[in-house]
């Protein structure tokens, strides 16, 4: 699964994809080391030929869904999105691109979990593949919201979770946009090309979003395969209301 990223290298990225057009309103946003579900987040989306950056909140509700629906779900899976009926008409229709420079997953079956932040080896940017959709609640405004799309684990992801989030080449962006050959993109990055940081617990609180959050876990609490950490920590992350702050 995919239930927290950073975006701090945002400006950098958008260097890469001059296609891509960027208000100033996002491009001035606070950078983000502890991205929670709920919250409001720069996805791009196209139209009429053109792919803009637009702000959506983490936790998909289709368009279709009447009064206050109960499941939001911040991840689709890949081998079912197509035929879904929660997704389909997205994935058909309303793909979106999640900018990132790196995701969180938490290793381990019981408490105390650790946390690993995984990015590109390179330092880059990317971007997960989405879906997007504009949910019209009972008396309110509309809401953008979105879901990142995840795959089975590759070889370097396994032994920490069974899942990841798609990660869309960079040759690859206004393609999937765009819905060509759409399959080839569902499947997981090469594991060469990412690693795997032992972070911090304090990534583990959604109200910690800061630098902190990056570094290094100490290495006696980190259990070698297999093995428990000495001292307790935070659980896995509590997820907030899906529309809070």
């Amino acid at each position: 699964m995919c239930g927290r990223y950073t975006l701090f290298k945002l400006a950098d990225l958008l260097k890469l994809i001059p296609w891509l057009q960027a208000p100033a309103e996002i491009l001035e946003r606070e950078a983000r080391y502890n991205v929670a579900p709920s919250q409001l987040m720069p996805i791009a989306t196209e139209r009429d030929g053109q792919a803009r950056l637009r702000l959506a909140r983490w936790g998909f509700v289709p368009s279709w869904a009447k009064g206050v629906p109960r499941s939001r779900p911040i991840n689709a899976r890949a081998e079912t999105v197509s035929s879904s009926g929660m997704f389909r008409h997205a994935f058909h229709a309303q793909r979106c691109l999640v900018p990132a420079d790196g995701f969180y997953e938490w290793k381990g079956s019981r408490a105390p979990k650790q946390p690993y932040y995984i990015r590109r080896r390179d330092g880059t940017s990317f971007m997960f593949a989405g879906l997007w959709s504009c949910w019209r609640p009972p008396e309110a405004e509309p809401v953008d919201t979105f879901t990142i799309l995840t795959t089975s684990a590759n070889e370097l992801m396994a032994p920490i979770h069974n899942r990841m989030p798609v990660i869309v080449p960079a040759d690859r962006y206004r393609d999937w946009l765009e819905g060509k050959d759409v399959d080839g993109i569902l499947r997981s990055c090469p594991a060469q090309e990412i690693e795997a940081l032992a972070v911090s617990a304090r990534v583990n609180g959604p109200a910690f979003d800061c630098p902190e959050c990056l570094e290094p876990a100490d290495p006696a609490q980190v259990a070698p395969a297999g093995g428990r950490r000495k001292r307790a920590a935070d659980a896995s992350p509590a997820m907030p209301n899906l529309f809070g702050n």
